[in-house]
């Protein structure tokens, strides 16, 4: 059945030929449309293909959602016209179709025109983990550098700006000047007009001192207004009509203000400011509450205007001016650090043949654009791929940044004069909530006011487009399909009054609001607690002691579980609707999700609040998957390999499953210990100690310590042979760990969180660093800055168990039902109070260090910047309220824990009032605000009538039970101002009591059916090669869990005794070889250093993978191609070293080689192919050394470096170990190219000959 489409959303699907923003609010659908336009695009009238669109999306899992809604979209329009060849050819384009992000679509412009920029193609994307490391490693040696020069300018940065014992604040400030610097297309520019803010003595062109006119005159302005309403109310016959004198002076005075023409006559006009007094004549007639209104607001600006000339205009400009002046030096050598570094870091990742995803995008943008000073220049690429691609999508364009603007504004066709613009932007402003990421939500709202509206009724304006390029247009996509009415009502009440375009870029008005775009079927035996109209918003605040945030943060999560408790409850559960079942049904806990504004400290207690009272919950972070049991216990076991003297570790693996000490046992330890090891007191010499002991009655104890240190010894003494990888394998699967971890409660959960942390280690093989010492110092980083893992320790979507996540996270999701907590927690601030404050427009503020005098002066340069990023801050803190309260589809329950609850209502209400009368939070007020409930509680206490949804505020004690949606019928609601009861008995709301306190009975929770999960549910689905290998060798291991029944019996045929074999044939070539290069690292053997196996082997493939074929004539062409490599850094000194040329022309020359060299005349061979491939529910991924193709069909090549017996002996040993690898690389290569695998071969190095493979 045909999908029932608006007017609005029809007009996004099918406007074309200009520049279109989609301004797509919450729920209204942009996703499906995104999806529609895009098909019809490519099976409409003129039609393109798929491959000629680049679709933005901002994460991996949006693009592959994208990508498979469209090739379901287009199999279900093949399954209706059969034989419809475009289809058919669009079906097969889809999965090679730029549908991608900015970062992946940088890549691909990266790889296929690395020459630009004379670029190493064999570059590898380096992860966040390895990024920080490498970072702190280049800002040791570079500060190390600085002090050993003397540099008396850094000296000097040193002694104003460093603290403490360390220089943790220098590098703090360098790495942020260093990563805002970075978001910018050109970063020296960005540099030179941070300086010139600094060196520049023309005050009226000063950026900053312009922004900063500019938010005080609105703010102003704001004041302006109230006080035209307080003439007014001073006027009225029952006004103060003896305050109007001083409120007109003071509205005079404000005039003025509001007037002047730049920063020196407003500063002139704020200081010399006087304020009348306000007349002591009685006024008889005036009523006190409008004496008291105009006496309030009065003080409010008398407040401010205070706070501007004491912290701001404190001088006038150009005195004030002088400080900035003298601060240069130091913002100067900031700068400098900051370049510096920059330079580094690229050289460093040059060197280790790395980029991360900011160098990748800057590198693209530096093959699209070159540029002369204020001059752009677009390159060949640029104007090639500007014609090649007919539109440009960008999915989430709220969060792009201006640099990833100047990239997709180079390949689209706006600077085409014959031929229409083609850039579809697709967002919502209200939800920009990544300014962390560098998100630059101006881009948007820049354009949202200067295109014109789109009307449909006005299309044939679309036949002027391609002479008529200004005639870009926005359309709106207001109607909300998720949640019901009052959730929108109530969210439209709290931003028409909190959202200021003045303050936050962007005005909430009747173009932004959410429609309801979804009627949900009453459900008539009220299962779902009441008909549409008894629906509310519950606003919980819990009036807590003056403790610490602790205990607020465990009453909320209490309150949290009632409320669970009570919606699932027999005797009478909460229902939800279900689209898929058409129907309502009882409420499961995965329906639920918490969400706060951060997970640090709120994501532990709740996860443990909740887990404590029997209800499923889990929690997504990285620091909070690194404080499981399984991996504590495996991170203090690798820590204690590395260093068996930290205590702390040493302690958790001893009463581990690793040591199986008892708690009664390690005090004996300690008893004992201390005295056999006399002042001793480190666990590990105290084992030692009480070994050695020939106490009889420590035999058992001893006997245990003994074990334990054989145990730890040889894994210390595999720690200097195997990889990170290897070691962690062999603690987790040949102790039995693994099998462990799956028996206890949620098994299957534990030992998923462990192949993360194996998959982890196989990523940092792929790194720069190696070895135990920096793996652990990589997963601290990973702690540190809370660094994704993998979607495996995820959300547990499909579990049911209510989910705590960040709102950040929950962007995109929808619940049944959201809980929203920390309501009342303070709106971080930080970033405006530091002692430097950054940021992205207005550059750098800093205090004022004079070392002669020892005075430190905060600069208005540093005030005004402050300014902006508060602005910036809690504009974006709006944004995240949105994002929060539009994530619910069904109940919407907002939980703060409140001190002082008298002090916080009584200015709540006072509040209130003022949006009764203004309508909207006037700047000064948006400055103000501090916390959500400072948004929310304003609008929730109003009178009912000035509201369009319900709000139900609930205030109790952190004791009281409370049961706040039961349907309370209409005549038991409070009729005080839309504060409604939470219960269901009569209790109202007192006189002159501007809260409620309300009790019910205990509630009767009776026991829940336990859940019994899927046993498939968490089956492993991805696998690699080496994976593969390694259960192949690992005979206790039960491969079923990985793989089919086929290969599984391939490899117990071909595995049997390869373990015994190998070593014997390791034993017999150490003595014969006099090559074989033992795997003991250079500090232990005192010798040269020398590559292992595995290092030589990716040395033998690397060179296989640059060697130019069409030179190679002789063996000295081989070692001219080889120092080649070397010289253009394609492989490091050691990596050439260990070549031999002799071995790779020997293959040059064999009839491999000689085939594979005419098929490289033909471009018919493909190199180091990465692949993931399907197969039995599983997915297999690996590279392939070579494939070529010959009469289309497929040979495929495989090296190998392995030291094996001559002759007959060592052909068979290479085929049992890798015919089952090659099996899949075969059925990957048919998945990949749909040719048949002629030829499997494994050429040997070691043999000089080529084996071919059945």
């Amino acid at each position: 059945m045909a999908k029932s489409w608006t007017v609005q959303q029809l007009d996004a699907m099918n406007t074309k030929d200009r520049n279109i923003l989609v301004s797509a609010a919450a729920g209204s659908g942009k996703t499906a449309v995104l999806v529609e336009r895009i098909v019809r695009k490519i099976t409409g009238e003129n039609q393109t293909d798929i491959d000629r669109l680049v679709v933005v999306t901002f994460t991996r899992a949006a693009a592959a959602e994208m990508k498979a809604r469209i090739r379901n979209r287009l199999d279900d329009m093949l399954d209706e016209d059969e034989n419809n060849a475009n289809l058919i050819k669009q079906i097969a384009l889809v999965n090679n179709a730029q549908i991608t992000t900015i970062d992946s679509f940088c890549l691909w412009i990266l790889k296929n025109h690395f020459s630009e920029i004379n670029l190493d193609p064999g570059f590898r994307v380096a992860d966040k983990g390895e990024i920080t490391l490498l970072e702190n490693d280049v800002m040791e040696d570079m500060l190390e550098d600085y002090y050993q020069k003397g540099d008396e300018q850094f000296i000097k940065l040193i002694d104003a700006y460093g603290t403490g014992r360390n220089d943790a604040n220098i590098e703090e400030i360098i790495k942020k000047i260093y990563a805002l610097a970075r978001s910018n297309p050109w970063p020296d520019e960005w540099y030179a007009q941070v300086l010139d803010t600094y060196t520049s003595i023309d005050n009226g062109s000063n950026k900053v001192l312009a922004n900063l006119y500019e938010s005080i005159v609105y703010s102003i302005s704001d004041y302006k207004k109230k006080y035209e309403y307080m003439i007014e109310v001073c006027n009225r016959p029952d006004g103060p009509v003896s305050y109007l004198s001083a409120v007109n002076s003071d509205y005079m005075a404000i005039c003025g203000i509001v007037n002047s023409q730049d920063i020196n006559e407003l500063a002139k006009r704020i200081s010399n400011i006087s304020f009348e007094r306000l007349s002591t004549k009685k006024m008889p007639d005036a009523l006190d509450e409008l004496k008291e209104y105009v006496k309030g607001q009065r003080d409010k600006y008398k407040k401010y205007i205070a706070g501007l000339t004491k912290n701001v205009f404190t001088a006038d400009i150009d005195s004030l001016m002088e400080d900035v002046h003298a601060n240069a030096m130091a913002v100067g050598m900031m700068v400098q650090l900051s370049k510096d570094f920059a330079d580094r870091m690229e050289t460093e990742k040059k060197d280790r043949g790395i980029v991360e995803f900011n160098d990748i995008e800057h590198y693209a943008l530096d093959i699209l654009v070159r540029k002369n000073g204020i001059d752009k220049e677009y390159t060949g690429v640029a104007d090639e791929l500007a014609k090649y691609f007919d539109e440009i999508l960008i999915d989430e364009y709220q969060d792009s940044n201006q640099l990833q603007e100047e990239i997709l504004t180079a390949i689209s066709r706006e600077r085409l004069d014959d031929k229409p613009d083609n850039m579809y932007m697709v967002g919502d402003v209200k939800q920009s909530i990544y300014k962390f990421r560098l998100a630059c939500p101006e881009l948007f709202m820049k354009k949202y006011y200067t295109y014109q509206t789109y009307k449909s009724d006005n299309a044939e304006d679309i036949k002027d487009a391609i002479t008529d390029k200004q005639k870009a247009c926005r359309i709106e996509l207001q109607k909300n399909f998720r949640s019901r009415k009052n959730i929108l009502d109530t969210t439209n009440d709290v931003f028409y009054r909190v959202m200021n375009r003045n303050y936050c870029g962007i005005e909430y008005d009747s173009s932004q609001q959410l429609n309801c775009g979804l009627d949900y079927p009453e459900c008539k035996d009220k299962r779902n607690f009441g008909w549409e109209s008894e629906k509310s918003t519950d606003v919980v605040l819990i009036d807590t002691s003056e403790d610490d945030e602790n205990s607020s943060i465990e009453a909320e999560a209490l309150y949290a579980v009632k409320r669970i408790k009570a919606l699932m409850t027999d005797e009478n559960p909460y229902y939800v609707y279900d689209t898929d079942l058409s129907d309502y049904r009882r409420i499961q806990y995965g329906d639920i999700a918490i969400l706060t504004r951060t997970l640090t400290g709120w994501a532990d207690t709740f996860v443990n609040v909740l887990l404590d009272n029997d209800i499923p919950a889990m929690a997504e972070t990285a620091q909070q998957y690194f404080k499981v049991r399984e991996i504590k216990v495996l991170i203090s076991l690798l820590t204690c390999i590395d260093n068996p003297m930290q205590d702390i570790p040493m302690a958790s693996v001893l009463l581990s499953y690793f040591g199986g000490f008892t708690e009664d046992e390690l005090a004996m330890l300690r008893v004992y210990g201390k005295n056999a090891s006399k002042t001793d007191k480190l666990f590990i010499k105290q084992i030692k100690a009480v070994n050695e002991s020939c106490d009889a009655a420590l035999k058992e104890l001893s006997y245990k310590c003994g074990s334990f240190l054989d145990k730890l010894a040889a894994l210390r003494k595999k720690s200097r042979l195997m990889t990170i990888y290897d070691l962690l394998w062999d603690i987790v699967y040949n102790t039995g760990y693994y099998d462990y971890v799956g028996t206890m409660p949620a098994g299957k959960k534990r030992q998923s969180n462990i192949d993360v942390l194996l998959d982890r280690a196989s990523s940092f093989e792929g790194t720069s660093y190696s070895g135990l010492f920096n793996f652990l110092r990589y997963i601290e980083r990973l702690q540190k800055y809370d660094i994704e893992l993998t979607d495996s320790q995820g959300s547990g979507v499909g579990s049911d168990a209510v989910r705590v996540m960040s709102i950040h996270k929950s962007k995109g999701l929808e619940f049944p039902v959201v809980i929203m907590a920390g309501l009342n927690k303070q709106i971080n601030k930080m970033d405006a109070r530091n002692r430097l404050v950054i940021d992205q427009e207005l550059g750098i503020g800093t205090d004022y260090v004079n070392l002669d005098k020892h005075t430190k002066t905060s600069t208005i340069i540093k005030g005004a910047v402050a300014r902006k990023i508060l602005r910036d801050s809690i504009s974006e803190e709006e944004r995240v309220l949105y994002v929060a309260m539009t994530r619910a589809r069904e109940k919407l329950i907002m939980l703060g824990s409140v001190t002082g609850t008298d002090k916080k209502m009584s200015a709540w209400q006072m509040l209130s009032v003022e949006l009764a009368l203004n309508g909207i939070y006037s700047y000064a007020e948006c400055e103000n605000i501090d916390k959500y409930s400072d948004m929310v509680m304003p609008v929730a206490l109003m009178d009912k009538t000035l509201n369009s949804g319900i709000f139900n505020v609930c205030i109790i004690t952190s004791d009281e039970d409370v049961v706040c949606d039961t349907a309370a019928d209409n005549d038991q609601v409070s009729d005080i101002d839309n504060v409604q009861p939470c219960v269901t008995d009569n209790t109202r709301l007192d006189e002159g009591v501007p809260y409620i306190k309300e009790k019910a009975s205990d509630m009767h929770i009776s026991e829940l059916p336990e859940y019994i999960k899927d046993p498939d549910a968490d089956r492993k689905v991805k696998v690699t090669v080496s994976e593969l290998k390694k259960m192949q060798e690992d005979s206790d291991y039960d491969i079923n869990a990985f793989m089919p029944d086929d290969i599984k019996a391939a490899y117990k045929e071909a595995g049997k005794d390869e373990l015994e074999a190998a070593d014997k044939i390791t034993n017999q070539e150490k003595a014969e070889d006099e090559d074989f290069v033992p795997t003991i690292p250079d500090f232990i053997s005192d010798k040269e250093e020398t590559l292992r196996a595995n290092e030589r082997g990716t040395a033998y493939h690397r060179v296989m993978e640059c060697l130019d074929y069409n030179k190679i004539e002789s063996l000295d062409d081989v070692k001219a191609d080889i120092k080649k490599m070397l010289d253009s850094e394609k492989m490091n000194s050691m990596q050439a070293g260990c070549i031999k040329a002799e071995d790779v022309y020997e293959f040059v020359k064999s009839p491999i080689g000689q085939r594979i060299k005419e098929a490289v005349k033909k471009n018919n061979v493909r190199r180091e192919q990465p692949f993931m491939f399907e197969y039995d529910r599983q997915l297999v991924q690996g590279v392939i050394d070579l494939y070529m193709i010959e009469d289309d069909k497929i040979v495929l090549v495989d090296y190998k470096t392995d030291r094996v017996k001559k002759g007959k002996a060592g052909e068979q040993e290479l085929i049992r170990r890798y015919s089952v690898q090659l099996d899949y690389y075969a059925l990957a290569l048919v998945q990949l190219t749909g040719l048949e695998v002629k030829e499997k071969i494994i050429y040997s190095f070691a043999l000089g000959k080529q084996i071919s493979l059945e």
